[in-house]
């Protein structure tokens, strides 16, 4: 059941990986890269959570296992936080550069690094996810009176990806590092958090084609 769990999880991130990768399209240069971004995050945990299938079906080795470890602890670090973010810049229509992403995911590497040689690693994790949760519930909080679709996806979503850590005493989104019975509460969290980054893809177009200027009428 365990194997199969972390299956649909790799489907469900390529499925909504691929259907947002069109949808950067149109957009202005600094909401694209927040769409990239959020791609990086489920891409990680796609691969991860892939990774695990092939381990527990037999197909990987030691080197593999090692391999799924490293991408499960930045799928751990990265998947929400990078989600959430991209959420709350596209709901408030932000204009960061695309550069500063890659700064973001840098300087997520680079403090976990500083928290594992403080001795700080779990206290570390739940402050980038915790950022991430936040920044998904802020745009759900913006889109109060505008969009009831995505208020319910930003504001579960969290919910789900956090619960397990909360009520079990574990660190958050562990199942993307060690395989175990967690895995599912991610698949509604991801999901949701994937889904909202579209719906608000779909918001910037709507913006973009109500502010190109009308062709004007040809007289008769």
């Amino acid at each position: 059941m365990t194997t199969l769990v972390y299956a649909l999880l790799t489907l469900a991130c390529l499925g909504l990986s691929a259907w947002l990768w069109p949808r950067r399209e149109g957009l202005h240069v600094a909401a694209r890269g927040a769409v990239v971004a959020s791609l990086v995050g489920l891409l990680l945990t796609a691969v991860s959570a892939g990774m695990i299938v092939f381990h527990q079906l037999g197909w990987s080795n030691d080197a593999a296992a090692h391999g799924q470890r490293i991408l499960g602890l930045a799928a751990q670090h990265m998947a929400l936080p990078l989600v959430g973010l991209a959420t709350l810049f596209l709901a408030r229509g932000l204009t960061w550069g695309p550069s500063l992403w890659s700064k973001v995911i840098l300087g997520i590497m680079g403090f976990y690094e500083l928290s594992r040689h403080m001795g700080l690693q779990l206290e570390y994790l739940w402050l980038v996810n915790l950022v991430g949760a936040l920044a998904l519930l802020a745009s759900a909080v913006l889109y109060l009176p505008r969009d009831r679709r995505l208020v319910a996806l930003a504001a579960l979503a969290p919910a789900f990806l956090l619960a397990p850590a909360l009520f079990a005493g574990r660190a958050p989104l562990d199942a993307l590092f060690i395989a175990n019975d967690h895995a599912s509460w991610l698949i509604p969290g991801l999901v949701g958090a994937g889904l909202a980054v579209g719906l608000l893809t779909e918001q910037a177009h709507n913006a973009l084609d109500a502010r190109e200027p009308q062709e004007p009428e040809e007289s008769p």
